[in-house]
């Protein structure tokens, strides 16, 4: 478990399943992640029980009523030493700084305890308040973007971008 001033991340359990669902059936999530039903959610806990735990994937809650609000952790590639960070929030707690709060806690964890060198992220060219989490708060460079990468919500074909942060840039910008 890992803990900021206004946040707990902890291994999401069972009793996140009616937060998870409020997170993916919204709109506006829909727009940058594929929206889910409920059925489709319980499928996702049912299939999670099987599977190992990632230590490095987290549900965000407040301290204040122990609400799940997000997910945020990382893809741990234990062949090259890497891995991909992503999260995802309630749109109902958007703009409040609580993804670059559970971000940045992730990022210092995993470089704090694991042998990672690099952690990278991407996001879809119209999620400019992703891309300013990555780029601005959680001081990763833009390394590219790849164009008509997939579609979106809405049928378009979108570029995604793509960033990332080497364990020795973490130390420098620390």
């Amino acid at each position: 478990m890992i803990e900021t001033e206004r946040l707990l991340l902890r291994p999401m359990t069972q009793d996140d399943l009616e937060d998870f669902y409020d997170i993916f059936n919204s709109d506006n999530v829909g727009k940058f992640v594929n929206k889910m039903s409920h059925e489709a959610v319980e499928k996702y806990f049912e299939r999670k029980k099987n599977r190992p735990i990632n230590p490095y994937s987290f549900a965000v809650v407040l301290k204040e009523n122990n609400k799940m609000i997000g997910t945020c952790g990382i893809v741990y590639d234990n062949d090259n030493f890497c891995g991909e960070i992503s999260y995802v929030f309630n749109d109902r707690y958007w703009n409040k700084g609580y993804c670059t709060e559970a971000g940045k806690a992730v990022v210092e964890y995993t470089f704090e305890n694991s042998k990672m060198h690099r952690l990278e992220a991407d996001c879809a060219e119209n999620n400019l308040a992703s891309a300013k989490v990555l780029l601005e708060k959680l001081k990763m460079n833009f390394e590219g973007k790849i164009k008509n990468y997939c579609k979106s919500y809405d049928g378009n074909i979108i570029g995604f971008n793509f960033y990332a942060i080497t364990r020795d840039e973490y130390e420098a910008k620390k």
